[in-house]
């Protein structure tokens, strides 16, 4: 999610800014759903004082925009000094803030006592931050989204979870139970071609193991040993993102055969669930 085109500098960081604009657009689409579909009132205690809790978030809200000003700022003197490694830490104390403040509003709007509002927030995410779930012709499980980000705070973490849960949750709502008892987990990690080495990420962040969890939960019996091995590699690609497979044990080589041929934008993901892996609840 965040990279700097090398040989590319100056005020160039579209890349960083485009992945921004969707962070804040989703932070912003909250409040606007929050205070029109309500009418505002529902942010208002009946003696008509504004909840303080809300108005302290608001505050914050306020502050770490004017830090984020601040820092893109910063950013782009040390671009144009050619201090391109310095400037790629301000941006990830940047995407820090931002994925804070989009959790707080994801929140808020919950707050408001709509009883529509967790829906509304999960349409919203599911706009911006769409994820592509289904079985490959082989019979896998497939799932892409976003790339995951090297940050390891509580914010990115709970960023993460309200994107793919509910993404997963809608899409086996009204399928039959999967389990494939004894798989390899795999995470292929799809970057840009412009992306520097050094923004590589770790295989072992935070956000890996809370996806690890969420499709477990769905597709696995466990991801203990046992039952799990865990894959990772990388490619890449005309844009970044995150694909994960789970393929049963003795299919791994087929899919480690045929990885290098995928196709830019990823192999072909049906909604039917493959009779083989389907279970009695």
């Amino acid at each position: 999610m965040l990279y700097l085109y090398r040989g590319k500098l100056g005020t160039d960081v579209s890349g960083f800014f485009h992945s921004q604009k969707a962070l804040f657009y989703e932070a912003t689409s909250f409040v606007n759903s929050a205070f029109f579909r309500t009418g505002k009132q529902s942010f208002f205690k009946e003696d008509n004082v504004m909840d303080e809790k809300m108005i302290r978030s608001m505050k914050k809200d306020e502050r770490d925009l004017a830090a984020c000003s601040e820092k893109l700022e910063q950013t782009r003197q040390l671009l144009r000094a050619g201090r391109e490694e310095e400037a790629g830490e301000i941006l990830r104390a940047i995407a820090m803030l931002g994925n804070e403040l989009t959790v707080r509003h994801r929140q808020m709007v919950m707050d408001t006592g709509d009883p529509n509002a967790r829906a509304d927030v999960e349409r919203i995410i599911a706009q911006i931050h769409p994820v592509e779930i289904g079985f490959t012709p082989e019979g896998w499980f497939g799932l892409r989204m976003e790339p995951l980000a090297r940050t390891r705070d509580t914010a990115s973490k709970e960023y993460i979870r309200g994107i793919i849960y509910p993404a997963m949750r809608r899409f086996f709502a009204d399928k039959a139970t999967v389990r494939y008892p004894r798989c390899t987990l795999i995470f292929r990690h799809v970057y840009d071609r412009n992306t520097p080495d050094a923004q590589y990420r770790d295989y072992n962040n935070a956000e890996v193991k809370l996806v690890t969890d969420t499709v477990a939960m769905y597709v696995m019996v466990d991801d203990d040993p046992l039952h799990c091995n865990v894959f990772h590699c990388s490619s890449p690609g005309s844009e970044s993102r995150t694909e994960v497979y789970v393929v049963p044990r003795e299919d791994f080589a087929a899919w480690f055969a045929m990885e290098p041929a995928f196709p830019d934008e990823g192999v072909r993901l049906e909604p039917q669930v493959p009779d083989a892996w389907k279970v009695d609840d």
